[in-house]
């Protein structure tokens, strides 16, 4: 493993103890756990907490995916060299909602739109 991965999964498991912290003080605050609670309530309180990292995961992974792919694509229909712009729909996952980010072209010939092989941008 080189510097940089060693530096990123240092960070991460900083931040993810933070993060822990954070909500350990939280649900203090709000009221959702008080006293001595029984194991559920925490574990449920911990479940969610991944479930809202794993959107914010795949948000940001799925617009790195848009930012980087090609800007141009053949129409489905007729094979027109079309450009692609970026737009944004809400999907969700088994861990919610969130937005993804993916690319869309319009052919002029056609007039149609379309969206990229799902396969090739990876979802």
């Amino acid at each position: 493993m080189d510097d940089r991965q060693t530096a990123l999964k240092e960070k991460l498991a900083r931040l993810l103890a933070e993060t822990a912290e954070e909500e350990v003080e939280l649900s203090r605050a709000d009221g959702s756990i008080v006293g001595i609670p029984h194991f559920s309530v925490v574990e449920s309180r911990a479940h969610e907490l991944g479930r809202a990292l794993s959107r914010q995961v795949q948000q940001r992974q799925t617009g790195e995916t848009a930012a980087l792919a090609p800007r141009w694509g053949k129409c489905p229909e007729c094979s027109t060299l079309c450009e692609l712009t970026e737009s944004k729909r809400p999907v969700t996952s088994i861990d919610g909602e969130f937005e993804m980010q993916e690319l869309h072209g319009h052919c002029p010939v056609c007039r149609r739109d379309f969206f990229p092989s799902s396969g090739a941008v990876g979802v």
